[in-house]
């Protein structure tokens, strides 16, 4: 697997991500989502292997009648960003993944429509890997 795939599944076995979709959410609270937003070069060895750092956005739809459930989804990104901290040496095509962060954490749009479900967070996650060289 490349570092997409294996950290879509490493956030799908996450308590609580029951499906996770590429690029969109569904309107349902409960709906997650991961966009890849680019990669970057961080150095490269005599070798010729490299290491390498890869961003994400991550999407969560959840339901925010009042304080407490907004209390509780903040809640849930913290856990999220706390256990992906937790994620290091995961095997990929060519390489590992050695390190994962999440920050920013953040109610990202609130619904015109219904403002009752829908509303989305978004979290940034970074990913560090390292690629051998073949």
């Amino acid at each position: 697997m490349n570092v997409i795939e294996k950290v879509k599944q490493v956030l799908g076995s996450f308590s609580g991500i029951s499906e996770l979709h590429i690029d969109f959410t569904g309107s349902m609270p409960e709906s997650f989502s991961l966009s890849s937003v680019g990669d970057m070069l961080l150095k490269t060895d005599i070798l010729g292997n490299q290491k390498r750092q890869h961003s994400f956005l991550f999407y969560a739809v959840f339901s925010s009648i009042n304080d407490f459930e907004r209390l509780s989804n903040s809640s849930a990104l913290l856990n999220l960003t706390l256990w992906l901290e937790n994620q290091k040496n995961i095997e990929i095509d060519n390489g590992k993944i050695t390190k994962i962060s999440a920050e920013n954490g953040m109610l990202y749009e609130i619904p015109d429509e219904n403002k009752i479900v829908d509303y989305r967070y978004q979290m940034q996650i970074f990913e560090e890997y390292e690629l051998k060289k073949e």
